[in-house]
């Protein structure tokens, strides 16, 4: 099993729900099809600095043209490569990450703690921090798979500092 981060818009995320799918572009068509696997589990990762849910990829990846309203910026996409999945945890109030340091005169100013401290994949803690996740997907390890999945169980403060 593997664990991952994916992001999208929030609008897309919709999108997924409502359809139970993980849609890609050919970019991640090697890493879908060689990579991904039924029983892998994700962490959805929404644009402006919210993981939202956690999922469990079910079957095999598949391609499809059906429209089902996905965007890529304003412009209707296909994202044709796809997973279905299930939803394992979804929080009422999903985990708002940003950037926890500052540079003060060469010095790092830890001025902002969030649950951005408690993860490992997101190295870069500045204001730049989100740059990790421009791109869909990301390998994760099962430690930062489980770090995200006890904030979401309402163990935020027991991972701010």
């Amino acid at each position: 099993m593997r664990f991952w981060c994916i992001s999208t818009s929030k609008e897309n995320w919709k999108i997924c729900k409502d359809n139970r799918v993980w849609g890609m572009d050919a970019r991640y068509y090697i890493t879908m099809k060689d990579f991904m696997n039924e029983g892998d589990k994700a962490v959805v990762y929404t644009h402006g600095g919210y993981f939202q849910a956690l999922i469990q990829f079910q079957g095999d990846v598949f391609y499809s043209e059906e429209d089902i309203g996905w965007k890529k910026g304003r412009e209707l996409f296909l994202f044709p490569y796809r997973i279905k999945f299930e939803m394992l945890l979804e929080p009422t109030n999903p985990i708002k990450i940003s950037y926890s340091t500052v540079e003060n005169s060469g010095k790092a100013e830890h001025n902002n703690p969030n649950p951005i401290d408690s993860i490992s994949f997101i190295a870069d803690k500045g204001k730049t921090w989100n740059q990790y996740l421009q791109v869909s997907i990301i390998r994760l390890t099962e430690e930062d798979f489980n770090i995200v999945k006890k904030l979401m169980e309402g163990g935020q403060n027991e991972f701010t500092r």
